[in-house]
């Protein structure tokens, strides 16, 4: 098994491919060994999104607006309620957060069942896709002509 690195918001993206996919009960039921080796990787990652969720909350708690006295201020909801300075601050932390790597052993998976999930490139040890060029769908215009009224 290879350790890599990967940000949190290449952690985000594949948890919601794989909520997406776990969800869609048609894929599925088509596709079980996949489903179920999808899963798996969930729950192994589990631990570093948690890691992810108590930073973020952290984040927004440190950011959040307070009176003199640092009693946090709450909306009536029970949500905190941030300064126009404070939210700026929050955003700016939150890009870092996402930027933010850690690091872990890649899943190792036959690639049965798996073989067409190119998200999972880097996840899973062994799993390669070819590179996807974009061309230009577009011809060159030499020049296009004025039309007025």
């Amino acid at each position: 098994m290879a350790k890599i690195s990967k940000s949190y918001q290449e952690l985000l993206q594949l948890v919601n491919a794989i909520n997406i996919l776990s969800g869609n009960k048609e894929h599925a039921s088509s596709n079980m060994k996949g489903i179920k080796k999808l899963q798996k990787i969930g729950e192994k990652l589990k631990g570093h999104l948690d890691a992810y969720n108590e930073k973020l909350e952290d984040i927004r708690l440190d950011n959040a607006h307070t009176e003199a006295n640092g009693c946090l201020i709450i909306d009536e909801k029970g949500g905190y309620k941030f300064s126009k300075e404070g939210l700026k601050k929050m955003n700016k932390d939150l890009r870092a957060l996402l930027d933010e790597t850690f690091e872990f052993y890649q899943f190792t998976f036959s690639n049965e069942g798996i073989e067409a999930y190119g998200f999972l490139e880097g996840w899973v040890e062994g799993l390669t896709f070819p590179e996807v060029k974009q061309e230009d769908d577009f011809e060159e215009i030499e020049e296009i002509p004025v039309v007025s009224l």
